[in-house]
């Protein structure tokens, strides 16, 4: 499993994370550069034989918890990652949960949609209760619009994603000081990279 300080060291290496939405996407991801990837949707059973297969090239996966089928949304559920699947982490919108995979000792990411100012304010909060190892923001090309109203330097490192379609996009996401990585399901994007480093924030995470 990949602890918190390497996960972080690997999520400032990784600018465009994978996003798996289809499982013919797999040997795609682990072609690519990246060493973090989300599995996004699908079953409790193409996961598993994704978990492996990642596994064994050492790159850290973690799994929507929230849209993959056959997976309880409890303690035993996050037990069943752990020992049975091998994922190291989850993302989801739900702040119990996160605490619950934390404590089973998963890598968490806390997704948030900033769909307004009191959305945004209240992803915050939550963020501040669960503690997650990252903060992963939705739509992605609004996050460079809205970063400058984020309390960094409490924050643990933002990911935006979500409709990050082109690399005029991508590129315009990871200019923006802040944003440590972006995600998306777009194969053609997993590996590009931007001409020069994104900028990098100290983040408490």
């Amino acid at each position: 499993m990949t602890d918190l300080k390497e996960f972080h060291d690997r999520l400032r290496r990784t600018p465009i994370i994978p996003g798996i939405k289809d499982r013919s996407h797999v040997q795609l991801a682990l072609e690519s550069k990246a060493r973090i990837v989300f599995y996004i949707s699908g079953t409790i059973f193409d996961l598993m034989e994704a978990a492996k297969a990642f596994r064994d090239r050492g790159v850290t996966l973690l799994a929507h918890i929230d849209l993959i089928d056959g997976i309880g949304r409890d303690r035993s559920g996050m037990e069943f990652l752990v020992k049975e699947i091998g994922v190291d982490g989850i993302l989801s919108t739900r702040s119990n949960l996160l605490k619950t995979a934390r404590d089973e000792g998963l890598l968490t990411i806390q997704r948030v949609f900033a769909v307004d100012s009191d959305a945004l304010k209240s992803g915050v909060q939550v963020v501040r209760n669960t503690s997650p190892a990252a903060l992963e923001i939705l739509p992605g090309p609004f996050v460079p619009e809205i970063i400058e109203l984020l309390p960094l330097k409490s924050l643990p490192p933002v990911i935006a994603s979500g409709l990050i379609k082109t690399r005029e996009a991508a590129r315009r996401i990871l200019s923006a000081q802040g944003i440590v990585s972006a995600s998306t399901s777009n194969p053609g994007l997993w590996n590009w990279r931007p001409a020069a480093p994104q900028r990098m924030i100290e983040s408490s995470g």
